[in-house]
């Protein structure tokens, strides 16, 4: 068969410098040609299949696109770069912009990643710039979206501008460390640090190499660079260090550097770049692994460079370098903090438009279906479980899990995609010896389906189907792949060939097994099942990761997303991923990506407003999803953590509920008397969501904040704040509020709550034991139950005001809040009574009582928040029931 892959590669590079996509009929013509001269050397013609395939796939590249992102700069910022543009050779880049679209990286992709790239290094420092001086910046990207591709390409503009020593800050682990070697000896070095010859970009120049005292197995050796008693300045070329986060290594870098070139190294000028710039902050017990300590050696090794560049880069808006100061001064001023403190600049990245995340999986609009729900694993696989636990079996839920990894893989080769990477990822604990026993169980299972597959999937299909093994296979392809494209005939046909080559490995600091997907030694791809805890959870990337089984309690924000090794790019086969997990995780999934969603288009507004880093870090600082994130970084020093938030433009919901039967009781009874004062106050009107009451005395609802009985987990909806805030507006003038009772069909039903009948709204629950009810996505209110109270010109009004600006989609509630503050309009609380059910549809409770409110506002425009509310975190409770430590990796490890 042609190579499908060189025909899109010839094609894709005659137009590697288009920005606009050719015309059908142009594109047509030059595929034909190039097939009909490829032709002469494949042992076949294309078909005319393989063609329009092509085709598509090229069309298809030059529709992803990438915005710039939003930057916040210091107010003393002077660009640079275009004065000195003329002077660069472009020499670095050059290759690397040539090696990304042989890799048929979407064009109009390269060219913004150039222009952001741009955009980065001019607000750093000159380095031909003479004196003292020093340029910190972060960048904010996205779980697994490229952020290591972008700093790549800072690298080579970099050192084409002049910057000779480059240092990055890999992770913490060794496989992070020797895969970003991998990517710099690739992409930006162009020669194997392993296996001493060119690679990569060396493909479009091998004059200049870079000098490298790190290879991808080897961090930082002391001794080994002593022997080599070199000085800087005998090299030509930029020196360029891969380490990882370790005090000793930084320490050692640092001496070394210091004690060879004492006297010269105001003539170097030093770039620092620190890859996942928030995970210094783990709670760890290890010395060497130490925030504090990792944070001071990495200001040390600044502080020996008189001109010295740093950018941190991040997946998480809620890095620790905003999150764990105990206050602004500290922040900016805190010895711990101001030598690395963003001063300069903050870009939030945006990920192209074929950028597989949060929002595409979890939220109400999802694109893509491919959470498969885990039910069965308490008494096998408990998410909370000792160090002693020891697996015996292995829950059907992931046997389901495994045999779709072999079925999703079948129908990639299947789809032409051969000579590909395909892995699957198991994370199920923090114990490294519960891992390695996971491995052999997983091991065990896999030599079980590959038997049987060789033996009996070459027969006919009802022979085949006779084997037990080929049945449950066909089960799963059946309940979910059979919309894939191909018939049971054609994947049996592929078993084989998909099942042979998969090999199951444990990723942690116990195991020798490696994560491996370097070209050298797989040239025809690689198929792995990955058995890991946190050596899965940052920065690695498991390639063509089809099926994820997931494990975890972490509630952490930004733990949760890293651990989410999903999100990615999956071209051509994201309708084949899995991801098993617990309805609860799925439920906090939803909620993480609708905040930082928020943030992310809150950040959008604050660009326009002008703010600066320091205003931008204190934006994130008071977000309400910045709660938990500060007390889980402060929970093992204090007992109680006092958090600030600014609620303008946020809503306070009761996602958690307590589930004893008396407090039910109680709390339908303080919702059910805001009903009926709220008649008493002022009339209802019927709606399509419920009764309205317009404009009903705060005091209604600030009475039923202090009687409600709040879960503890449900911070937010704490009451103290929340009366807090509230006593804040009613002295701005605004001493009225909207009461909207959620009524499932408009107005009326079997139910009456203060002479007003409704039809309970139905929710279903995440978790419903003794103490808690959870709901699905940590929502009680649907998107649009926010606009009640306003007239229908309003919301139309809204909604093409949105769609101008999204081109498209539904409008988010946020949208409504800041029409409110932009019409003087009054916060609107929402009380729902909810049938609860559970996710297989069994009917659980009856009219539950929840609320929620929606303060107006648009948090973006203001360049400080007017009012931030203290909340009193207790952590010894969250310690206690959410907060374990999922971000330690124990072997004891």
């Amino acid at each position: 068969m042609p190579d499908l892959h060189k025909l899109i590669y010839h094609v894709s590079d005659a137009l590697s410098k288009r920005q606009e996509p050719p015309g059908e009929e142009e594109l047509r013509k030059l595929a034909n040609a190039h097939a009909g001269v490829l032709s002469l050397t494949e042992s076949e013609p294309y078909t005319p299949e393989q063609v329009e395939e092509a085709i598509r796939k090229i069309r298809t590249s030059f529709d992803t696109r990438m915005g710039l992102g939003a930057i916040f700069e210091a107010e003393d910022y002077r660009p640079w770069l275009n004065l000195r543009r003329g002077s660069i050779d472009p020499y670095y880049w050059r290759r690397y912009d040539n090696l990304l679209r042989a890799r048929l990286f979407p064009p109009l992709v390269v060219g913004r990643l150039d222009q952001v790239t741009d955009k980065i290094l001019d607000h750093l420092e000159d380095p031909t710039k003479d004196g003292r001086w020093a340029r910190r910046g972060l960048v904010v990207g996205h779980v697994q979206s490229g952020k290591t591709a972008n700093y790549t390409g800072l690298i080579c503009k970099a050192a084409d501008a002049g910057y000779k020593v480059i240092i990055v800050l890999a992770g913490l682990l060794n496989s992070l460390r020797n895969q970003t070697q991998e990517r710099i000896d690739s992409d930006f070095m162009g020669w194997s640090t392993k296996l001493k010859r060119f690679i990569g970009a060396a493909q479009f120049g091998q004059e200049r190499k870079p000098a490298c005292f790190t290879t991808s197995v080897e961090d930082f050796r002391k001794a080994t660079a002593n022997a080599l008693a070199l000085d800087l300045g005998a090299l030509r070329e930029p020196v360029v260090l891969v380490l990882k986060k370790n005090t000793a290594t930084l320490r050692n870098v640092h001496d070394w550097l210091s004690n060879n070139n004492r006297y010269n190294l105001k003539d170097f000028p030093m770039l620092l770049i620190d890859d996942e710039a928030d995970h210094a902050s783990i709670n760890t017990n290890k010395e060497d692994d130490d925030p504090t300590a990792i944070n001071l050696a990495i200001r040390n090794l600044l502080a020996i460079f008189p001109r010295s560049s740093f950018v941190g880069y991040t997946a998480t808006p809620f890095a620790n370098i905003f999150i764990d100061p105990d206050s602004e001064v500290e922040m900016t001023q805190g010895d711990a903090y101001k030598d690395l403190f963003p001063r300069d600049f903050i870009l939030s990245l945006d990920a192209p438009t074929n950028y597989v995340g949060a929002n595409e999986i979890f939220l109400e609009d999802a694109t893509l279906d491919c959470v498969r729900e885990v039910e069965d694993h308490v008494d096998i696989l408990p998410l909370s479980h000792k160090i002693e636990f020891r697996p015996e079996t292995l829950p059907g839920s992931l046997h389901r899990a495994i045999d779709g990894f072999i079925i999703a893989k079948a129908i990639r080769l299947l789809r032409g995609q051969t000579g590909r990477h395909h892995s699957m990822m198991i994370n199920v604990s923090r114990f490294t010896d519960v891992q390695n026993l996971l491995k052999v169980l997983v091991h065990d299972r896999l030599k079980e389906r590959r038997q049987a597959i060789n033996n009996y999937a070459g027969l006919p299909n009802r022979q085949a189907l006779d084997n037990s093994i080929l049945r449950e296979i066909h089960a799963v392809w059946e309940d979910d792949y059979s919309g894939a494209g191909f018939t049971w005939a054609q994947v049996q046909s592929h078993l084989k060939a998909s099942v042979d080559p998969i090999e199951v490995i444990s990723i942690n600091r116990s195991s020798t097994d490696s994560l491996d997907y370097s070209e050298t030694n797989y040239p025809d791809g690689r198929s792995v099942i990955a058995v890991g805890g946190l050596g899965l959870s940052r920065g690695l990337t498991l390639e063509g990761l089809l099926v994820s089984y997931f494990l975890r309690n972490s509630i952490m924000y930004d733990t949760l997303m890293q651990m989410g090794r999903w999100f990615g790019y999956r071209d051509g086969y994201a309708d084949l991923c899995r991801i098993y997990m617990t309805a609860e995780t799925a439920s906090w999934y939803a909620h993480i990506a609708e905040a930082i969603e928020e943030l992310r288009e809150d950040f959008k507004t604050m660009e326009k407003a002008k703010l600066t880093p320091l205003e931008f870090g204190l934006r994130v600082r008071s977000h309400p999803a910045a709660l938990i994130v500060t007390a889980r970084n402060k929970m093992r020093a204090a007992r109680e953590v006092p958090v600030k938030i600014a609620l303008e433009g946020r809503l306070a919901e009761t996602s958690v509920i307590l589930a004893n039967p008396e407090t039910i009781a109680e709390n339908r009874s303080v919702l059910e008397t805001v009903v009926t004062q709220a008649s008493a106050a002022t009339q209802a009107e019927e709606t399509e969501l419920g009764w309205v009451w317009k404009g009903i005395p705060s005091a209604i609802i600030k009475t039923a904040l202090e009687n409600y009985r709040n879960h503890p987990e449900c911070i937010l909806t704490t009451k103290e704040p929340l009366l807090d805030y509230i006593r804040w507006i009613e002295g701005t003038g605004q001493k009225t509020f909207d009461l909207l009772l959620r009524s499932q069909n408009g107005c009326g039903g079997p139910l009456e709550i203060g002479g007003m009948k409704i039809s309970p709204v139905e929710r279903t629950i995440a978790e419903f034991s003794q103490t808690r009810i959870a709901f699905t996505k940590r929502r009680v209110a649907s998107r649009g139950d926010e606009r009640a109270g306003l007239s229908k010109a309003e919301i139309a009004g809204i909604a093409d005001e949105y769609a101008q600006a999204k081109k498209g989609g539904n409008v988010p509630d946020r949208e409504y809040r800041r029409f409110r503050q932009s019409a003087g309009r009054p916060p609107l609380m929402m009380i729902h009574f909810a049938d609860l059910k559970s996710p297989q549809g069994t009917d659980l409770l009856k009219a539950a009582p929840a609320f929620g409110i929606g303060f107006p506002g648009d948090p973006g425009s203001k360049r400080r928040a007017e009012k931030l509310v203290q909340y009193q975190v207790n952590v010894v409770w969250m310690r206690q029931h959410v907060l374990l430590s999922e971000d330690e990796e124990v072997d004891a490890e």
